[in-house]
């Protein structure tokens, strides 16, 4: 059970990391009403080694962790409700992305 409350805190900590990451260097510094190209999110996210790094290190703090102090059942609870909203971002990301492919290719 260690293992899968250490996931879930690990996630939860990427998915938030992320967010904040790609707030403090791109849409911080944005003016009203523009727009931010997918190719800077990817070279930002899948595309930065140090973003993966980030992974390996939420993944080791999120298990040891768990394994070392179990906490209550609402905090993994509250954990699990609030890492819709990372989740929900990257869905929409994605959907967006697809929807671009197909614009682009003159499916729609």
């Amino acid at each position: 059970m260690w293992i899968a409350k250490g996931t879930l805190l690990a996630l939860w900590l990427f998915g938030f990391g992320t967010m904040a990451w790609l707030y403090f260097s791109i849409y911080r510094h944005l003016p009203p009403n523009s727009a931010v190209d997918y190719r800077s999110i990817t070279r930002l996210t899948t595309q930065n080694p140090f973003w993966w790094m980030a992974l390996v290190v939420c993944l080791a703090f999120g298990y040891a962790i768990a394994r070392s102090w179990s906490g209550p059942l609402v905090l993994w609870i509250a954990l699990l409700v609030t890492g819709l909203i990372p989740a929900g971002s990257l869905a929409l990301f994605l959907a967006l992305l697809y929807k671009l492919k197909q614009v682009s290719q003159g499916i729609l």
